[in-house]
Parts: structure tokens; sequence; C-alpha cells
């Protein structure tokens, strides 16, 4: 019989043709949203970061500074050149250069050194210490003040001596006691030109601010810098940057540790809900489009399939039509040009139809052609083809014939079975059927098969009905009177 697309195959190839490409162009184009977003939000805190690093280096580089500056408040000073030479008056150091500093500006170590750069005065997070305190702490301190011996540094001294400059200072990044420090050095030097030091004699005032969680919180109050920390490691936090602080010769002394502002992550987390609902909704929005689509190409589908089926099939019986039976022959005569077995074309003739038609009426009629398909159809192979071609003609393509005792055999049974009694409109009524049979064994045989099928179906009717003829051949069926089984002994 003639195949129509089944749902399965339209499913798929609905599928294959229109719901994976639309669903790859979907998610496309998701994803390359996605992608933009993210590119653009990775873009934004990448861009503020770098303004944040730089904004943290130059603090911490002020701060550096500010230690120096801080410095100046006792250096020039007439009066502190007073009370350290030609007898030290430790009350007033203790007072100007210790505590008073300390209060000022929150250092927690303040040394001073006399010109051979020993300690003559210490304090401690505001309170005095012994001068032995100062060794611990002496290396790296030592190590700054001798910048101050330097003949740039004594220039500079000599250059303000004689009003030209200020006073020169080092400040610098050490760790003090394994803790990250800045680390101020400034000469005790004259403010008036009264008062002169001369070059190398001068003292030595030492400030060490320790870098802790306090000056962290200034930072994070003074400059909105958020979760502000030092660390004498590089290691961070989820979310954390790390700065490294280096001293004068290029090594890292410590780490400045915060959590960078993200205006991207931070919008894209504010708009990530609405994006996603947005998302779903539009992914809503296509699904529904494409079961609708779907559901219109099935219906479209089942549409053009139940045409193609009305154009190829008989809407009494449900067989094949004329259209049906002919598509059908030629593919079975063209696979004879490929090697395949014979082609046989019985051509059924109804005998007696025309009387139950007349006498019983045209609903009787088809129903009874209703009734001789369906006994035609278990017949048959499901390679074969039974088809009806109007009236009460009927066709039957045979494909792969190994002998024609196949197709005699196969007309027995036809005869047999459409000769059993009818029900129809509470009576019962009796038909024969007349066959016409020809065989195509080659591509030449093909042309006139259904020509020849006739002609041996005229023969049939000829000879007495109910019964078939081959074409070509002597062999026949031998007529049987109605009702009675159908006689299928050979004749000459």
């Amino acid at each position: 019989m003639v195949q129509s697309a089944t749902p399965s195959r339209s499913s798929w190839r609905f599928s294959v043709s229109v719901l994976v490409p639309v669903l790859v162009a979907v998610l496309v184009a998701i994803g390359t949203a996605t992608g933009f977003v993210l590119w653009s939000t990775t873009r934004s805190d990448d861009r503020a970061l770098d303004r944040q690093t730089r904004l943290v280096s130059h603090i911490l580089g002020k701060e550096r500074q500010f230690i120096s500056d801080e410095q100046s408040a006792v250096s020039p000073s007439d009066e502190a050149i007073d009370a350290i030479e030609g007898g030290i008056d430790i009350d007033w150091v203790s007072d100007v250069l210790g505590a008073a500093f300390y209060d000022d500006f929150g250092t927690h170590r303040i040394y001073l050194l006399d010109p051979d750069l020993r300690p003559v005065f210490a304090m401690r997070d505001g309170g005095d210490a012994a001068r032995s305190s100062f060794q611990p702490d002496s290396q790296t301190i030592l190590g700054l003040a001798q910048q101050l011996r330097t003949d740039a540094a004594l220039s500079a001294i000599s250059a303000y001596e004689n009003g030209f400059g200020d006073v020169p200072a080092v400040a610098d990044f050490a760790i003090i006691e394994g803790k990250p420090a800045l680390v101020g050095v400034i000469p005790m030097l004259g403010e008036s030109e009264d008062v002169l030091v001369p070059p190398g004699k001068a003292f030595t005032h030492v400030a060490i601010r320790f870098l802790d969680d306090a000056l962290a919180g200034e930072l994070m109050e003074n400059y909105l810098i958020d979760g502000a920390h030092f660390g004498v490691d590089a290691s961070v936090a989820p979310g954390e940057e790390a700065l490294p602080l280096r001293d004068a010769a290029g090594n890292t002394v410590a780490w400045f540790k915060w959590l960078p502002d993200r205006p991207g992550a931070q919008i894209l987390s504010e708009t990530a809900p609405a994006m996603v609902l947005a998302l779903l909704a539009a992914g809503l929005v296509v699904v529904l489009l494409l079961l609708r689509l779907r559901k219109s190409s099935s219906e479209l589908e089942a549409a053009r399939a139940e045409a193609h089926h009305r154009a190829l099939h008989d809407p009494l019986t449900g067989l094949a039509n004329r259209a049906g039976f002919q598509d059908r022959l030629a593919q079975a005569l063209s696979a004879l040009a490929r090697g395949r077995a014979p082609v046989a074309l019985l051509a059924l003739d109804l005998d007696r139809f025309k009387q139950v038609n007349d006498t019983l009426g045209h609903d009787a009629g088809d129903q009874l052609l209703r009734q001789v398909a369906e006994r035609l159809q278990p017949l048959v192979r499901d390679t074969d083809t039974v088809a009806r071609l109007g009236g009460d003609e009927f066709a039957i393509i045979q494909t792969d014939l190994r002998t024609p005792a196949d197709t005699e055999s196969l007309s027995r049974r036809i005869i047999d079975r459409v000769a059993e009694p009818y029900a129809l409109l509470g009576g019962e009524a009796r038909i024969g059927v007349s066959i016409g049979i020809a065989i195509a064994g080659t591509p030449s045989e093909a042309a006139d098969l259904p020509a020849r099928a006739d002609f041996a179906l005229y023969e049939a009717k000829e000879n007495g009905r109910n019964a078939y003829r081959i074409f070509g051949t002597a062999s026949a069926a031998d007529p049987v009177d109605l009702p009675a089984p159908a006689n299928t002994n050979r004749v000459a």
C-alpha cells in the first residue's frame, strides 16, 4: 500500500527542521547576551579595580610622606636644640618629642638618638621606656638613620642651614619585631639663623607607627575603602585584593588588603533576579510559540498526510484507488529492472454485483463493497497491494512472485472467500468474482501488464465467471455456479 508520513516521522522532521534551529538560535542569543553582560561587568570591575589600586598606592605613599610631615613639627625647632644640647632636658624631651607626638599623631614608638646614633630617650605607646628597648629595633632604624649621613643628606642639611630648602627626612616601610611599620627619621635642626647645627652633629628623631587595624580603620573612614587591613603575606580572602608595600630597596615588606568596589558585579547581582525572570518569561514565550508552531505544523502535516491519503485511497473501502494503484504498480514494475522477482497483476470483477445493487439499493451495494474489501485484505501479504479501481472493479499487485502457482493459490482463496454469503440490510446475498491474471518477469513485459490482465479477465468472464485465467497460458479455473464453492480445477 502507499505509505504516508507517520506522526513520529513528522514529529522528528519538525524537531530537526524547526525546533532544533530555533532552540539553537535562542540558546546562542542567550549565550551571547549573557557573555556580553559578563564581559561588560568584568571590564567595569577591572577598570574600577585599576582605579582603586592606583588610589590605594597613592594613599599609602602619602602615609609614608605623612610621617615625615609629622616630624617636621619638632624639627626644625630652636627650643628643641636648646633642650637636647649642653645637657638633655629629659622631661621636656618626654613631654614634647614623646608624649605630645604620641597624642597628636598616634606614633607607637619614639626614639631620640645622639650624634653617634646612640639612644638617649625611648618611648613606647605613650610611656617612657628604657633606652635598652631600642636594641631590638636598632638594625632597621640605624639603616635609615645612616641615610642622613650620606653626602647628599649632609649637603641638604648644609643647604638648609644656609637658608635653602627644607630639613631632609627619611621614611620607609620596614618590619619591626615581625610587624609591618612605617619608620621616619629626621635630624634635629634649629629654626633660626642663631641656632646652627653642624652637619653630622645633629641628634636624630625616630618615629615608628605600626601598620595596624587602627591605621586601616582610618584609611577606611577617610577614603571609603572597605575591609582594609595589613598582612605580612600575600594570601587573600575571597573577593579581596592585595597591594604589596615595598621599601626603598624594592623588597616587599607587607601587603595592604581590601575589598575593592565591584560596580559591575554589584549591578549584576541587583539585576540578576530581574534578568533571570525576564529570560524565564522569554523562554516561556518561546516554548509556547514553539509548542503552538509544532501543533500547527503537526496539524498541517496531518492535513497534508490526510490529503495525500485521500488522493491515493478509495474513500468507501479504504483501499488504494486508481491513482494509488498506478503509483504502487509503477514502483513494483521499476523493481524488475533491479533484478527483483516477477510481479503478478490480478484484475478482479465482482459477478452478480449489479443484481444486488439494483435489488437492494446503493447503500447495500456500498456495504457489500466494503465487506469485499475487508475479505480481500487479509488474503494478501503486507508487501502486496489491494486496490478498488471503481465500481465493482478491484485489482491486486502481487510482488516477489516465486512461481505462477502462488498467484493461482491466491486466486482460489479469493474466489472461495468472496463466494461466502454476505449479510446485507437484514438479508443475505451471494456473489462471485472473476479474475484475470498477468505476470511480468522482465521490464519488457511490464509495459502492457494492465492490458493483459484485463484481457485475461475478459476470458474468465466469457468462460462462465467466478473463475480465474492467467494470460498467455492455457490454464484457468473452471467456472462454478453460485452459490457453490468455486471449482479451480485447471482446464485446457
